[in-house]
This record gives structure tokens, sequence and C-alpha cells, in this order.
């Protein structure tokens, strides 16, 4: 069994996947020269192909950055519908996760720079990112591993992240019974 983490981006979408055993079976950075339609449809595919091949049982994707500027976000948005739905529609469950809450699962606090992500993969994890997106990606995946109850030897400011994802999971599903 597998888990993947996602950083979409339309630069640079970072992809890892992970075995239960903690161990990256595939880690890539999704990159492309096209535009539009073509560049959404490319990512897609990338992305289509990797989760056919691992199976994950839950993927983690980090939620919208609301500081970004408009334009930007209405295109990450687009993207993000894209692989939310090619998820749906092939019955591969995800989770989403708020930019603060992957933060403060990787270095302890809900706030740092790219670089700091990077270097508290490294030192809590022992792997090295390729780049920030991979970083990004390899916190999502490990982020996925503790809400699929695989990895439980978790540090004071995981257990809250794990925590607070499931209880606005809970209060969505609450809300949708009403």
């Amino acid at each position: 069994m597998k888990v993947m983490g996602l950083d979409l981006s339309l630069t640079g979408t970072g992809v890892v996947v992970l075995n239960y055993d903690g161990t990256v079976a595939e880690h890539i950075t999704v990159s492309s020269k096209l535009r539009d339609m073509e560049r959404l449809a490319y990512i897609r595919s990338m992305i289509g192909t990797i989760v056919s091949k691992h199976n994950p049982s839950l993927t983690c994707i980090e939620g919208y950055s609301m500081g970004s500027r408009a334009g930007q976000l209405a295109s990450i948005g687009e993207l993000g519908g894209v692989i939310k739905l090619l998820l749906f529609r092939n019955d591969f469950r995800f989770q989403l996760i708020p930019p603060s809450q992957l933060k403060k699962f990787v270095t302890g606090k809900g706030v740092g720079i790219k670089d700091e992500v990077m270097m508290h993969v490294y030192k809590r994890w022992e792997w090295t990112p390729v780049d920030n997106n991979q970083a990004d990606a390899y916190g999502l995946s490990r982020i996925a591993l503790a809400l699929e109850e695989i990895d439980i030897n978790l540090i004071v400011p995981q257990r809250e992240v794990i925590d607070a994802i499931r209880l606005a999971s809970l209060e969505k599903t609450t809300k949708r019974r009403k």
C-alpha cells in the first residue's frame, strides 16, 4: 500500500509517493513550457499515470494559498479542480491540507519559507528533496501516512495537525448530512 502527496503548481507540481514503510516509491516535479489547457492536460496526464501505477490509498493535496494574486489563484484553482476531478472520478481518496498545517507538520510551526521546509524534511526524515515542490509533496505524503494511522510516532505539533484535519473533515461531513 502507498500514499501520495501533491504540491500543485503550474510551474512545478511536486509529487511524492511513499510506501507504507515510509520509503519513497516515486518522486517527480512535473513541469512544462506548455500554456493554458495544454498545460492542464499535461499535468493531469502525468499525475493520472502516477496514480494508476501506484494506486495510493490516500492523496494529500496542499490547499490554495490565499496570499496569491487573483489571476494566479484562478489558474491554480483550475489545476486543483482538474486534479481533484481526476481523483474523484477514479475513486481515489484525497484530502486538502491547508498550507499552514503542512508547514506546522514539517517544521513544528505554521510558518516557514520554502528552504526551511526542505531543511526540516531532511532533518526529520533523512530524505533530500530535489526542490521545494518535492519537499512540500513529501510533507503531504507524511501527513497521509499519519491520517492512515500508519505513522503513529508523531511529535506534538504533528498530532495537533492531524487532529485539526480530522476535526475539519468531521465538521464538513456533519454539515453535508443536515
